[in-house]
């Protein structure tokens, strides 16, 4: 504690070799959160912090981190004496004057506990409980933003669970891989007893409004470098995949031996016969280059099709559940689609590939991905369709599930088939 105190007091600066204007220095503050920011011996360092390193490195860009008690790391940005604050979730209050950045790191936040409780009645309020929480941490943030009342908060995750063992507390948030870190110093007894999915947390860096009116081209060349300055964010766990895969045979499998669906492709595959790879690739940077016109003829022709009609209000009435759904022939090409896709030729990627050319009809789950678009993420399942009649692989379904929404229901029934 002695030692977080002195940090609380303590500015470090960590400064590019190069030798650029004072201007042109990116102010940044932070707080220690283990593992992503951490003192070791007189210096900082952690996962976020490397990663800025590395970010900035690539961007040619000078920086400092100067370290602060957690609300006064924000309040040196909102004041516009720093430029942005890290490591951070979405917050409400934040959003009215800074933009975060695409994730620095992916968290697995859940309800800690050591008698059962709903964690949805935890939310609304519905089942009274004493919440505890580590002052100044994201988890805390965002409970208060949702109305949920943090009755107590310590300085430790130690306390924390302490707190909690001593039933002075009933439950509280944790990102759980920090918790498990934590839980190998202490002792088996404190081990919370119960864990309940809450939901997947981004943590990116706030940059505060009045630095990025400064430059447009800042944000999106950071985001840029995220992607190879960051080690692979997260991994579904095998349990997650097979949760996953189980959600989608209850809901979806069926949908590959609807006769819309096979009809629709069987068409378009009629129609493809022959195709040589050239045209393949013509048509699908005409669909790329038409994602940024006002006139789309070629992504209006796949869109207005009574089958894309039908997979958007199934995308609909998901509840957000589902993120996008595609149904390819047996070249890649789409033949319809719940909205606009990145590109018209999905046969050069695993989604289809994974999966067409299997001997066997069973579902591929891709990686875990960011949408920076809907800022969520998700994980595509891909279906072999095939012809009733002869058994042979003519196409592919591809759906592409909330993974938050989808773990939320972990513990859940699932509700029947739409």
């Amino acid at each position: 504690m002695e030692l977080l105190m002195r940090a609380w007091l303590l500015v470090l600066c960590l400064l590019c070799s190069l030798p650029l204007a004072a201007a042109d220095v990116v102010r940044l503050t932070t707080d220690i959160m283990p593992p992503y920011q951490v003192h070791e011996g007189d210096h900082l360092a952690g996962s976020s912090v490397d990663a800025l390193a590395c970010i900035f490195q690539a961007l040619q860009r000078d920086y400092e981190i100067r370290v602060f008690p957690w609300e006064r790391a924000m309040h040196e940005v909102a004041a516009q004496r720093a430029d942005a604050f890290f490591s951070a979730t979405r917050m409400a209050r934040a959003n009215r004057y800074a933009e975060l950045s695409s994730p620095l790191a992916l968290e697995k936040w859940y309800w800690y506990s050591n008698t059962p409780l709903a964690p949805r009645h935890l939310l609304s309020g519905e089942q009274a409980a004493r919440i505890g929480g580590l002052r100044g941490s994201n988890q805390v943030a965002w409970l208060q933003e949702h109305g949920v009342t943090v009755d107590v908060q310590v300085n430790t995750t130690q306390q924390l669970l302490q707190m909690l063992a001593a039933e002075r507390i009933d439950a509280f948030v944790a990102d759980q891989r920090t918790l498990k870190i934590e839980l190998t110093h202490l002792s088996s007894a404190i081990r919370p007893a119960h864990d309940h999915f809450l939901q997947y947390s981004t943590l990116g860096v706030y940059f505060g409004h009045h630095f990025l009116q400064q430059d447009d081209d800042f944000l999106p060349a950071f985001n840029a470098q995220i992607y190879p300055c960051v080690d692979e964010i997260d991994s579904l766990t095998a349990e997650e995949r097979q949760h996953i895969a189980r959600v989608h045979q209850q809901r979806y499998a069926h949908w590959t031996r609807l006769p819309d669906i096979i009809a629709a492709v069987h068409q378009q595959n009629s129609q493809h016969q022959g195709i040589s790879q050239t045209r393949i690739d013509q048509l699908d940077q005409q669909w790329m280059t038409e994602t940024a016109l006002r006139k789309q003829p070629l992504i209006d022709s796949v869109l207005d099709r009574p089958l894309s009609r039908w997979l958007q209000t199934q995308q609909g009435r998901s509840a957000r559940l589902i993120t996008e759904i595609m149904i390819t022939d047996r070249h890649g090409l789409n033949v319809a689609i719940s909205e606009i896709t990145t590109d018209y030729w999905q046969g050069n990627e695993a989604k289809f590939q994974q999966v067409f050319f299997r001997d066997d009809d069973q579902p591929f789950l891709g990686p875990l991905e960011y949408d920076q678009s809907s800022q969520r993420y998700h994980v595509h399942v891909s279906s072999q369709i095939r012809d009733p009649d002869s058994d042979q692989a003519i196409g592919v379904l591809v759906i592409g599930l909330d993974i938050g929404k989808v773990l939320r229901q972990w513990q859940q029934p699932l509700q029947p088939r739409p």
